[in-house]
């Protein structure tokens, strides 16, 4: 099964909070509050939403005053989201649409994780660095390697340092970070400006799971 029926597939029986969830990321709520802080600026003028699935965070951002545009591979969920926000139906493996395109706020909410290929998050993390306005900022939100649903799910295949595994219910891969792997493979490109270990109950699959995430901001170096 190609990874776009995968998450059509996903997208319709609503198993991953973020299929079905149609308030705002909280780590996308939480950079928006410091945006100030970090630019000097209210908001971000443009942004880009990668992986934004059904729009929710797309239409956050375009409902704060900000130019967004959503960016992902599964048409299903794009159908729901193209009626209320400006979407495109794009591989990111292949690199990023809008070639001409330049934003202040790139948002990464659990996308740079399903990256298993090192070589490919290093052509990824150079497409963001290349859509970036100089002063612009990169959101990166993921799982921490210690988060119960995550960490207790299967090795992809691979042995190493970051840990691969798959999610049995959904065949989707992962990549799981500590904070210091993240850090460690990120600033090849790009500098820490702010990060949010965060830690509380939520859902997988209908049952509730002590979830574990890393939200990070980051400047191109």
């Amino acid at each position: 099964m190609s990874s776009r029926e995968v998450w059509n597939r996903e997208y319709g029986r609503r198993g991953i909070p973020s299929s079905y969830r149609d308030e705002p990321s909280g780590a996308l709520v939480w950079t928006l509050e410091n945006w100030k802080r970090l630019t000097g600026e209210d908001r971000p003028g443009a942004a880009l939403d990668l992986g934004c699935g059904t729009g929710r965070n797309t239409a956050f951002l375009a409902a704060s005053g900000v130019v967004a545009v959503g960016v992902d591979y599964s048409d299903v969920a794009l159908a729901k989201a193209s009626a209320r926000v400006a979407v495109v139906l794009a591989d990111l493996g292949a690199g990023f649409p809008l070639r001409g395109a330049r934003f202040d706020l790139v948002s990464d909410l659990f996308v740079y994780k399903h990256i298993i290929d090192k070589a490919a998050r290093s052509e990824y993390r150079g497409e963001v660095a290349r859509v970036l306005r100089p002063d612009g900022r990169w959101l990166v939100s993921l799982a921490d390697v210690r988060d119960d649903y995550y960490a207790a799910c299967p090795d992809y295949g691979t042995a190493g340092v970051p840990r691969c595994i798959i999610d049995p219910r959904a065949g989707i891969a992962s990549v799981l970070f500590s904070l210091e792997e993240l850090v460690s493979e990120l600033s090849d490109r790009f500098t820490l400006q702010m990060c949010w270990l965060k830690e509380k109950p939520g859902m997988m699959y209908g049952r509730e799971y002590r979830r574990r995430t890393i939200a990070s901001i980051w400047q191109v170096a």
